[in-house]
């Protein structure tokens, strides 16, 4: 069981997608984007980007708040291929056939969903009264009339709290070409593929660099490109690609997320979803 399901809703807002999905497809959606980055999950590799298959029959148990539990499983799985068929229409979620099967991958709106963040910070404005005034006016509208004695007046200070919504910024690299710290951006994305710990489609995951530095600074991106290097302890067989890691700008994930804990004698512990019972091929689209 999933026992956690993320909805970001001030992402959906910023990223156009209110009244265009509902609070349970966000709820597959979470639930795929855990597949996807399950290590153990049947996967395909299509034009270097990665998808996953699953099993309906598993998906609906894993989700009993989701479906209505006194339905057939039929039923259910009918119902969780229309929610999937809707994340495809929004644009959340991108499939690919191979054979038979049908293999599923949340698409870059979605990377851009779970990305999309917002903090409040609230904060206290202070105003304060003239001295040796005859009234003071509360924000209740009373009426406070002092005592006029040789004692020095009053100091009455009213304390409005205010929230305020922060944007963070976005930070930009220079274009690709220019010159920064001495380094062209070319330079900096060669850099950072070598970095990275897994080889593979070399033009793609250049060009994937490169977006990623027109969005964030070069030292930030090498700083986690280099933590990812040395936290990831799998198999590289099971590492994202270079170009999925950064067209995702998975290198803003939580570290803890990389690394893969063991279990007894070293051996990593049971999954909570087995992939191994997908060769039933129940629960296709």
């Amino acid at each position: 069981m999933k026992y956690t399901l993320v909805v970001n809703q001030a992402g959906v807002v910023r990223c156009g997608l209110l009244g265009r999905v509902d609070v349970i497809g966000l709820c597959v959606l979470d639930y795929l984007g855990g597949w996807f980055f399950c290590g153990k999950a049947k996967r395909a590799v299509v034009d270097g980007r990665e998808y996953v298959w699953l099993q309906y029959e598993h998906a609906v148990e894993e989700l009993p708040l989701l479906f209505n539990p006194q339905a057939t499983v039929e039923t259910r799985k009918n119902q969780l291929s229309r929610l999937v068929r809707g994340l495809r229409e929004a644009g959340l979620v991108e499939s690919v056939k191979v054979g038979r099967d049908l293999y599923l991958r949340p698409s870059d709106l979605a990377a851009s969903l779970a990305s999309s963040r917002e903090r409040t910070v609230t904060k206290s404005v202070p105003t304060v009264t003239p001295l040796h005034d005859d009234t003071v006016t509360s924000p209740r509208d009373d009426t406070v009339t002092p005592s006029h004695d040789d004692s020095p007046g009053t100091h009455i200070y009213e304390t409005t709290i205010t929230e305020t919504t922060i944007m963070e910024p976005v930070p930009h690299s220079p274009p690709e070409g220019e010159s920064v710290n001495g380094k062209s951006s070319s330079s900096q994305a060669e850099e950072l593929y070598q970095i990275y710990p897994k080889k593979v489609g070399k033009p793609a995951a250049l060009r994937a660099i490169q977006r990623a530095l027109n969005k964030h600074p070069f030292n930030y991106v090498v700083e986690r490109v280099r933590l990812y290097a040395q936290t990831y302890n799998g198999p590289l067989e099971f590492a994202p690609n270079p170009s999925t890691f950064f067209n995702q700008e998975r290198f803003r994930d939580d570290p803890a997320t990389w690394r893969r804990s063991a279990g007894t004698n070293g051996k990593p512990p049971p999954a909570i979803i087995r992939p191994d019972g997908f060769g039933t091929g129940v629960g296709k689209l």
